[in-house]
């Protein structure tokens, strides 16, 4: 238990010594019992296992204060069990607001709940930068016109099974469009294999934002494979550097991108490998998608969008 400061926030840190370190800690109920109705309100944040999240809900419960809980992970399939085990109505009725990033992660956390408790939607923001001065330093080199140069593809990602990067490594093998991938993980070494992708998928590894947001500048559209993705930040800031985004049906990624203006939804990898080749083919469709997310700055940043979260705290507290 120990308490820093980062720049003008106080950050209070309740760890302790757990074997193979496991990222929890069963003994920091008292503490929260203690040091959470000090606040007005308390904003909690959920993923599909979070002991400490939970762990924070029930000292709010017991203690009668104010409290906001955001799920940052789709619950998919995992609804049938999770409403079980989690009490959502309770949680809601005792003074717990209940919200999600996306309205597809809101609609899997209501389901959750039988249909018994209102879930709102409160998305992920971004700051500005680097992506905002990406995306002026693209714009005045943007040409309307079509061109026949190859297309340039992007993503950023963990190399991990649920970001489905093998079955990217498919669908630009299928599309025959190369792909550019920027992030690290353990399916790295099966994903370097020769062949994988005949020859479409390119690896860069971890980058700094700065280095990343200068990828996009070079890039022509952002893609997404991942099946119910809560939200997409990395899609985020791509699309904030002015690149539209091909995504599948159901992720949260539809709460800042509209199919058909600023990026193309699909509904299977077959569909997602189709858009690819058919912006390759037919350029012009590419620059329309291009020049919408280029010339139109995105709301999902914090200077922006952080209203929204203090009009729901001071709302929530009264």
């Amino acid at each position: 238990d120990f308490t820093e400061l980062d720049g003008e926030v106080t950050v209070r840190r309740l760890t302790a010594h757990i074997p193979l370190d496991l990222p929890v800690n069963p003994f920091a109920r008292e503490a929260l019992e203690q040091a959470l109705p000090s606040f007005d309100v308390v904003h909690i944040h959920m993923g599909l296992v979070s002991p400490f999240a939970r762990m924070a809900v029930q000292a709010c419960i017991k203690t009668g204060t104010r409290a906001i809980l955001t799920w940052h992970s789709h619950l998919g399939g995992s609804t049938w069990w999770y409403g079980a085990v989690n009490p959502l109505p309770a949680w809601e009725s005792a003074g717990i607001r209940l919200t999600a990033v996306s309205a597809p992660a809101a609609r899997a956390v209501a389901t959750a709940a039988r249909g018994n408790a209102q879930v709102a939607v409160l998305p992920n923001l971004i700051f500005d930068e680097p992506w905002e001065q990406a995306r002026q330093a693209a714009l005045p080199h943007f040409n309307e016109e079509a061109t026949s140069a190859p297309l340039r593809a992007v993503t950023a990602t963990r190399l991990a099974p649920r970001k489905r990067v093998l079955q990217l490594a498919e669908i630009a093998r299928r599309a025959r469009v190369d792909v550019h991938v920027y992030g690290d993980g353990g399916l790295r070494p099966a994903l370097a294999r020769p062949g994988l992708s005949g020859g479409r998928l390119h690896l860069h590894g971890k980058v700094m934002s700065a280095q990343l947001a200068d990828a996009y500048t070079r890039a022509e559209v952002f893609v997404s494979p991942v099946v119910k993705e809560a939200f997409g930040i990395a899609a985020l800031e791509a699309r904030a550097c002015g690149l539209p985004v091909i995504y599948r049906q159901g992720s949260g990624i539809e709460e800042f991108i509209t199919h058909g203006r600023d990026g193309l939804e699909t509904s299977s990898d077959k569909e997602m490998a189709a858009a690819l080749a058919m912006l390759a083919k037919h350029p012009q469709r590419l620059k329309k998608l291009r020049g919408y997310a280029l010339q139109n700055r995105i709301t999902h940043t914090w200077s922006r969008g952080l209203q929204a979260y203090l009009e729901l705290y001071e709302d929530w507290r009264n």
